[in-house]
């Protein structure tokens, strides 16, 4: 069992000494002796410091220094966790008065008698170390709570942001299923000026053969020249540019003017190249469209990246769709 340490500070040297030869002699251990407040204080300091802080220290109200015990025991318990026993020879109501605040373990009048000293020790010393106890339970208690408090927390901020990103990975599906949607909707509108066009075509040269074929006559050169007319004239790109220029328009709204203002050095051919292939159309469609062959509607596609300083790895209709 660990003996219980004490400290004596008393201003008379006969007794001080020997209360320290029988408290030794009962047990205990006397870390030292002091007749001064002050001198206590840097004692029991040098002590702490050492990590020998005494159980309990036993304080002559009286003592030589400037500073008496009651003021000596309030300086080292507002820094160490000792227990404090007061020795007195004055009124017993004026030292309890001063001195409550301090929660002492106990009081003795002078002469101490070494038997109450000892047993006053020893129930001192047991409540300080349940005191101890219950402060070490209270502050693990105290730790525990604020673990678990911050593990509610942290859990709670996971949880939140669990939700956040469920938002935004829902809402970006919405985004993708509305481009989605709205992609398709443009390809048919696309598509649907092209078959148009193509009937408007095909309707009028319906048209000049069930005239030919009403007059009853046998169609000469002349009535098929009049029917490729029609034809070279419906299937002439440049007429129906204005035309096909207004629906693009439609579906994609600001495109020629977002050209013009991000890449004034285009041409007006090059507008007509990018709305072709902001429509998807492939390098055979477009050149059936432009009435030109595959390889130079190529060569117009190198030219136009070249304009757009386009690098290597960036696909030309991507971009261009993302004008």
């Amino acid at each position: 069992m660990t003996k219980i340490s004490l400290y004596i500070v008393e201003d008379e040297n006969i007794i001080a000494n020997d209360l320290k030869n029988k408290l030794n002699g009962f047990g205990y251990e006397v870390l030292g002796i002091d007749a001064k407040g002050e001198k206590a204080v840097d004692s029991v300091s040098a002590l702490a410091a050492k990590n020998k802080l005494p159980d309990i220290i036993l304080m002559d109200i009286k003592l030589a220094g400037t500073i008496d015990g009651i003021e000596t025991a309030k300086q080292i318990t507002d820094k160490y966790s000792c227990g404090i026993i007061f020795f007195t020879s004055l009124n017993k109501n004026e030292v309890f008065d001063r001195s409550f605040f301090l929660k002492p373990y106990g009081y003795l009048f002078k002469p101490v008698d070494v038997d109450q000293l000892r047993m006053l020790i020893e129930v001192a010393n047991y409540q300080r170390n349940l005191e101890i106890g219950y402060t070490k339970a209270i502050d693990e208690l105290k730790s525990e709570v604020e673990k678990r408090r911050k593990a509610e927390k942290e859990t709670e901020q996971r949880l939140h942001e669990k939700i956040k990103a469920e938002q935004k990975v829902n809402q970006l599906l919405k985004s993708k299923n509305q481009m989605e949607m709205d992609l398709i909707n443009r390809e048919l509108a696309t598509s649907s000026i092209f078959i148009s066009q193509k009937n408007k075509i095909i309707g009028l040269i319906r048209k000049d053969v069930n005239r030919q074929l009403r007059k009853g006559k046998a169609i000469t050169k002349s009535d098929f020249s009049k029917v490729l007319k029609t034809i070279d004239e419906n299937v002439k790109f440049e007429n129906d540019w204005y035309r096909i220029k207004a629906h693009f328009e439609k579906i994609h709204p600001g495109f020629f003017d977002r050209l013009r203002e991000q890449f004034p050095q285009l041409t007006p051919n090059d507008h007509k190249l990018c709305a072709l292939l902001r429509m998807n159309l492939s390098t055979k469609e477009i050149s059936q469209i432009l009435k030109i062959t595959a390889p130079s509607t190529e060569i117009s596609r190198i030219r136009l990246r070249k304009k757009l300083v386009l690098p290597k790895n960036v696909n030309l209709v991507q971009f261009i769709c993302r004008v």
